[in-house]
């Protein structure tokens, strides 16, 4: 017979309720009033592992000693949507009701949902949520610790660093000429756009000039732009030079060792009469403009070979800063660790919980050849690679490996606690020890040296256990 939509009003359908029962995604147990089981589905075998011909027919204080469907019986009143484990490793919510015949209970039916996969969702979504949260307070803590400015901040606990830029902030309040000499990656750069955006000239330009990176042939023309037709393929327009875009801001000359000789006497005459002609012009262009230099090399040993004009060195050696390798501030390292494990968790959104003992004293250790630049790549790389929020050993790079392979002192495979916040705390507290001495134990004068407020100075002393009374 063909079924169509009139005919199929009129069936009658006779399914027997077991059939259906057997076939729904719950499990159904029911037990009468003297607590055996009467009833029991597939789904039910599949949650708690019991085969029907096991439990039918039974005690169910044999299999469930405190099944919630014996307080049904008890009681009288139905119980709902209670959380419960049937097996390890899965969550079911379960609701017993009771079933009346003639004003007493005949029955307690008592349904199981599978909620295991829906959990597991659910704390997974809690997990994200939190890692969400987690690296919205890391962006949070990172902005307190190091508010946003124009360029990158120091970071730093090292009486040498602070020492540093005290003097670096003095020397804004001039327009004098700075040559700040140090080894590749310290910060020569960082310290230079600290000095310009601590000066009254910080609204203006801050033009970087990488004496090592521009061709000998281009680079006064770089410098002091040039006029239209100077030389072939040039702008027909012509083209500013650096001096003249960095007008009323600075010129950070970075790599100033490399300039050429020729070049050099050139520069001269810019900071003696802050003037200078487009390469092709007649016109002389007068600028205002603070120049600060930079270089990885001896320029009083080059001026001795005639490498480098002594009087340029004079003009720009006004005030000399020298900013120290990372392997003579080694207390700067732990704090160094921890900015930039926050500030790569917050770009990978990535949460890093641990850092493996050996792996941490290892990078405590290491005299860092790159600086601080080199630290940072290697964090960097460490937040990319760790996995379930460890980073490892063997995950650090091979340079750093391979120097430990050769050294009698290497790290020590046990060591107990070496936590990052340990080693945290343990360099906060070398450092508020040292700023007393200094200050004499004057706390006020403390606070100042270590840059933080006099009630964080006596609640980090006193959660750190430091006495404020020297010993006698």
């Amino acid at each position: 017979m063909q079924i169509t939509k009139k005919n199929f009003e009129h069936m009658d359908f006779k399914v027997p309720l077991d059939k259906v029962l057997e076939h729904i995604n719950e499990g159904i147990c029911v037990i009468d009033s003297q607590m055996r089981v009467v009833y029991w589905n597939k789904k039910a075998e599949e949650l708690y592992g019991i085969k029907k011909e096991q439990i039918i027919d039974q005690d169910i204080r044999m299999f469930f000693p405190n099944a919630l469907a014996l307080e049904v019986l008890r009681t009288g009143k139905p119980m709902e949507f209670v959380e419960h484990r049937p097996r390890e490793g899965s969550v079911a919510i379960i609701s017993s009701i009771p079933i009346m015949e003639n004003e007493a209970i005949a029955w307690v039916v008592s349904i199981d949902q599978d909620v295991t996969e829906i959990k597991k969702l659910s704390n997974e979504l809690k997990k994200a949520e939190d890692k969400i949260k987690y690296l919205e307070y890391l962006k949070d803590e990172i902005k307190k610790l190091y508010p946003e400015t124009e360029t990158e901040n120091f970071v730093y606990k090292s009486k040498v660093m602070y020492d540093l830029l005290m003097l670096a902030k003095k020397v804004a309040e001039s327009d004098a000429s700075v040559l700040i000499q140090g080894e590749s990656g310290t910060g020569k750069d960082l310290l230079a756009r600290t000095i310009h955006y601590s000066s009254a000239r910080r609204d203006m330009p801050f033009v970087v000039v990488d004496c090592s990176s521009i061709p000998e042939n281009l680079i006064e023309s770089e410098l002091f732009g040039y006029e239209s037709g100077a030389f072939t393929g040039a702008q027909k327009k012509g083209k500013p030079g650096k001096f003249e875009i960095a007008d009323g801001g600075t010129v950070f000359l970075d790599e100033i060792g490399e300039l050429p000789l020729e070049m050099q006497s050139k520069l001269l005459r810019v900071l003696e009469n802050r003037e200078f002609y487009r390469v092709g012009g007649i016109k002389p262009i007068k600028v205002n403009i603070r120049i600060i230099a930079a270089t990885n090399r001896d320029l009083k040993e080059m001026v001795k070979e005639g490498k480098f004009r002594e009087d340029l060195f004079y003009r720009l050696d006004v005030v000399s800063i020298k900013v120290p390798p990372l392997r003579e501030r080694t207390e700067d390292i732990p704090y160094l660790i921890n900015y930039f494990l926050k500030k790569f968790s917050v770009e990978n959104k990535k949460v890093i919980n641990r850092i493996e003992p050996c792996a941490m004293e290892m990078m405590l250790k290491y005299p860092w050849p790159g600086n601080v630049r080199e630290l940072k790549n290697v964090v960097e790389r460490l937040v990319i690679l760790a996995e379930d929020g460890v980073i490892k050993e063997d995950m650090l790079p091979n340079s750093l490996l391979n120097y430990f392979e050769h050294k009698k002192d290497g790290p020590s495979r046990d060591m107990g606690d070496l936590s990052l916040e340990r080693v945290v705390q343990e360099a906060e507290r070398k450092a508020i020890i040292e700023a007393l001495k200094i200050s004499n134990y004057n706390k006020a004068k403390a606070s100042e040296i270590l840059g933080i407020p006099r009630s964080t100075l006596y609640y980090k002393m006193q959660s750190l256990g430091i006495s404020a009374c020297p010993a006698d």
